[in-house]
């Protein structure tokens, strides 16, 4: 047992809280942090729990990854797995759990939602206009990604020469893993290719439309670029339409997975 119980702040309590665990919760996973393992019982008195709720709030606590169990002793002793741990398992819960009851969901009330939908809604679609403004909206986009951030591209210069490249750089040192890169299999800056490699998955494809981004399966912007009388215009697309970024999402994972992992040679 630890020699002196630290006062854990408010911030902490109200942090559990955010992440979904009730006040009972709280006060079990809190107290089994100071304390160290203990039975039921002795849990109940330290916490403040009703020893009628004990064993329920406890079993929630196991399910969502906070705590375990240790059956060799008796009474049966429970432990508060470390922080970092079990809020990656508490996270994957949540995750698993949400994507399981979207598809039941999405299974039976689309079909309903959509025969009562006759006719199209209108959403907006921004355009923006010249080289530095469509790639402003473009790093500023790449520079608030948290999760996952995925481009194709059909010109490794204008990533480059734009600070695309870069930023990219600085989200893999800071430790953001999920960095896919599509390229044009013919594009001439092999240097390029080989820094890449470096920042994320790479795979390459011919006839690649434009450039797109898209960051945390949420927002997306597609970059085209066209010649005008004999000058380079550049255009930015994106929208906020909700379902815009996740219709990029899964376009995007078609055109990478039925890539070609790039090797450098």
């Amino acid at each position: 047992m630890a020699e002196s119980n630290p006062t854990i702040s408010d911030k902490v309590t109200t942090a559990l809280a955010g992440v979904g665990l009730t006040q009972y919760e709280i006060s079990l996973y809190l107290t089994l942090i100071k304390e160290g393992p203990l039975n039921a019982r002795d849990l109940s008195e330290k916490s403040e729990v009703p020893y009628s709720r004990i064993y329920n709030i406890l079993s929630m606590l196991l399910d969502k990854g906070y705590i375990t169990r240790d059956d060799t002793q008796r009474p049966s002793t429970y432990t508060a797995n470390p922080p970092d741990e079990a809020l990656m398992l508490a996270r994957k819960k949540v995750m698993d759990d949400f994507a399981q009851h979207s598809k039941v969901i999405v299974e039976e009330l689309n079909d309903i939602y959509l025969k009562n939908i006759d006719a199209p809604f209108n959403v907006s679609l921004l355009v923006y206009r010249g080289k530095d403004q469509v790639f402003k909206k473009a790093l500023n986009l790449v520079s608030g990604a948290g999760q996952s951030i995925l481009v194709a591209a059909n010109n490794l210069a204008d990533l480059k020469e734009n600070g695309i490249i870069d930023v990219l750089k600085e989200k893999r040192q800071k430790g953001l893993a999920d960095i896919k890169i599509l390229v044009e299999q013919d594009d001439p800056r092999k240097d390029i290719l080989v820094d890449l490699v470096k920042i994320g998955q790479v795979r390459v494809r011919d006839q690649i439309f434009g450039t797109g981004i898209a960051v945390d399966g949420v927002d997306a912007i597609i970059v085209l670029k066209a010649s005008i009388f004999a000058l380079t215009s550049y255009f930015g697309l994106k929208s906020d339409f909700k379902g815009f970024g996740s219709i990029a999402l899964q376009y995007f994972n078609y055109l990478f997975t039925t890539a070609t992992e790039y090797k450098p040679s």
